[in-house]
């Protein structure tokens, strides 16, 4: 899919225009605060995301607007028309074709990744960092998996006090064990695609990656709830004695080696961010390939943290994906950039190239 056109009304610092983008690569530049960032957000939320991490819907609105809300509205095309409207508040509204939509149905019709500067450190940061890289690309291939994560974090909280105050612990993992069963085999298929996807992608590895998906506090029986009930039977004595949850998908870990070593040691830090671009254009590649759908990808700041080499092979790659791209960067300049290039100053946005 495309954004053939988007328009934002009293959404935080952008002017209320009607941008026409170009339907292959976009580059947004401008210094920092001038509504890159913003530019972006619109697009995630008008796909069915949220906003940014960190950012709230609250407060989207312009401060000192008199309608108390942003409006959102864009044109998609490619494997279908769509329109998509959003009205921002205290929560996000939808609507398509006028009419109210979920959230995943949005996901699934109008697939979107983005990436921050944050996500570069997938290869050494914590394993939270990589269970959000793929619970992004879940949610766009499984309707249902942004709810079943919301259950088992909430059942996972319940469970979590039940170890507090010693009772109700077998109640509170009868109803974990389906849930982090299903999640565990969602997860395992997601990085078996983006294993082939980053087979698609080789040129931007710096060295052979293999990546291997780890199920928490798991003994790693082949049946995910066999091996639920028997991974918690094992640990049973720690989660009682420290009053925590030592088993399931909120300790899952993906794996990333080369030649059998941790990538997170073994690559320089340059390298270790061409790893984390390849993975992105992995997940890219894994939407495309299930959902039958171009996704948008969304990079805020991302080729800035890359050394020469890397840019010009992201780049490359970009270009010969065929997919709509929005960057964005503070650089002055980005030598080499073979799509559209746009200027973005205190909210408004107008096309140089």
């Amino acid at each position: 899919m495309r954004c053939s056109w988007f328009q934002a009304c009293e959404f935080r610092n952008l002017k209320p225009q009607r941008l026409e983008w170009a339907l292959g690569l976009n580059l947004l530049r401008g210094e920092n605060g001038a509504g890159k960032t913003n530019l972006l957000e619109v697009l995630r939320l008008l796909s069915g995301w949220g906003p940014f991490r960190g950012r709230t819907a609250s407060e989207a609105p312009r401060w000192g607007g008199t309608a108390g809300r942003a409006a959102l509205k864009g044109g998609f095309s490619g494997e279908e028309d769509l329109e998509i409207a959003a009205l921002v508040g205290r929560r996000v509204d939808l609507r398509r074709e006028g009419k109210q939509v979920g959230a995943s149905t949005v996901r699934s019709r109008v697939p979107t990744l983005s990436f921050t500067p944050e996500d570069l450190s997938l290869v050494e940061g914590a394993p939270a960092m990589r269970r959000r890289f793929l619970d992004g690309i879940c949610a766009l291939l499984l309707p249902l998996y942004a709810f079943r994560l919301l259950e088992y974090r909430k059942a996972l909280r319940q469970r979590a006090a039940a170890l507090r105050q010693k009772r109700g612990m077998g109640a509170t993992a009868r109803v974990l064990a389906p849930l982090a069963s299903w999640i565990w085999a969602s997860r395992a298929a997601a990085v078996d695609l983006v294993r082939v996807g980053l087979s698609e992608v080789r040129e931007l590895l710096p060295e052979p990656v293999e990546i291997t998906f780890s199920r928490g506090g798991s003994l790693g029986l082949e049946d995910g709830l066999e091996d639920y009930w028997a991974s918690l039977s094992r640990t049973a004595d720690v989660e009682e004695r420290f009053g925590l949850p030592v088993v399931g998908p909120h300790r899952d870990d993906l794996v990333i080696e080369s030649e059998g070593r941790a990538a997170s040691r073994f690559f320089s830090r340059g390298h270790r961010r061409r790893v984390a671009v390849a993975l992105m254009m992995a997940a890219g590649w894994t939407v495309e390939r299930k959902l039958r759908r171009t996704p948008i990808l969304l990079l805020d700041e991302v080729a800035a943290e890359l050394d020469d080499a890397g840019r010009s092979v992201l780049v490359e790659t970009l270009d010969a994906r065929g997919w709509q791209v929005f960057a964005a960067t503070a650089e002055s300049s980005f030598d080499g950039w073979p799509g559209a290039v746009w200027r973005v100053s205190a909210g408004s946005v107008q096309r140089i190239s």
